[in-house]
């Protein structure tokens, strides 16, 4: 790999105001934020730890500089000049568990982020950290952090701890189930497609869902006009029973409906927090968000899913819905 130089001296001044590092880059989310970044002008650094990760955050339109959030010497190096600093990164580099990612990378990026005197860091999190509640979720309702969202809650109490308006300001954004050609989706939809995927009980439990581009387009509108402390649901506001959301992907796909797994089944199947997860409902409203400019180009997932599917499936997919 060609190894982008640190960030010159001399640049620490000059440029600041345009310049964002996003940590985990390479990732699902990460490179639809970069992407989003770059169209809107700003220079965007991507944190890497090896070429295979440099090459796909170039593509996404990012400049790679080497270095890992569990490093916090590389990450100040990285953190130079910035106006802002992103953290997505989950996925260890070692034997290290994705909690030390999350946790530690958020107290390094804090620490970084106080070192170079940049004065934003945005703490990708996620809505599972709501409990299972029947009515509208915002940003104020009551959380039940379970498995991985207990490390990404965690993650949200670093930096909310550090945040110091006018010093340090730290936005905390929750995006819903972001659907698009890779992550969680594509899975689904693979195993929709074979007839692999089972719905727990009914079905009638809702889910909340953003389209990726829709979702990074979230992290600049934040990024830009968030206020400090403040956390944002990022969700496209029109949450969908989970049955009726698999039902329209078996359409679109021509695949059988879904068969259904007893809760109980499923838990021994996919483990109690999981399947707790996917049994569960939680209507997340973008209220906050929306009142900062932000407007989905997908209102509901009936106009950005049968896109994904024509990228996944450009032979298979049957068009009709």
């Amino acid at each position: 790999m060609k190894e982008e130089p640190p960030v010159a001296e001399s640049s620490r001044a000059g440029g600041r105001a345009k310049r964002v590092l996003v940590a985990g880059a390479s990732g699902f989310l990460g490179r639809a934020v970069v992407r989003a970044l770059s169209a809107a002008n700003y220079e965007v650094r991507g944190l890497v730890r090896d070429s295979a990760k440099a090459d796909r955050v170039r593509e996404a339109g990012a400049i790679p500089v080497r270095g890992d959030v569990l490093d916090l010497p590389s990450l100040k190096d990285a953190a130079a000049g910035c106006s802002a600093l992103v953290h997505l990164a989950a996925n260890p580099s070692g034997g290290e568990a994705p909690a030390v990612v999350r946790v530690v990378g958020a107290e390094n990026l804090v620490q970084a982020a106080r070192s170079e005197r940049v004065p934003r860091l945005l703490i990708g999190s996620g809505y599972w950290v709501y409990a299972d509640q029947p009515g509208s979720i915002t940003e104020e309702s009551p959380t039940d952090p379970r498995g991985e969202s207990r490390v990404n809650f965690d993650t949200e109490q670093v930096g909310l701890a550090a945040n110091a308006a006018g010093e340090l300001d730290i936005l905390i954004l929750r995006p819903a189930m972001v659907y698009g050609n890779g992550s969680w989706f594509r899975g689904m939809a693979e195993s929709i497609r074979s007839g692999g995927y089972s719905v727990i009980g009914d079905g009638a439990n809702r889910w909340s869902l953003v389209e990726l581009s829709d979702a990074a387009a979230a992290f600049r509108t934040v990024l830009e006009a968030g206020r400090a402390g403040a956390i944002y649901n990022v969700a496209d506001g029109h949450p969908a029973p989970l049955r009726e959301f698999v039902d329209f992907v078996a359409a679109q796909i021509g695949a059988t409906p879904p068969m259904t797994i007893d809760p109980s089944a499923a838990e021994a199947e996919y483990g109690e927090d999981i399947a707790h997860h996917l049994a569960a409902t939680r209507a997340v409203g973008p209220q906050q968000l929306l009142g900062l400019g932000w407007v989905p180009r997908f209102p509901t997932y009936r106009e950005g899913i049968p896109g994904v599917l024509r990228d996944m499936f450009p032979r298979g997919h049957s068009g009709h819905g």
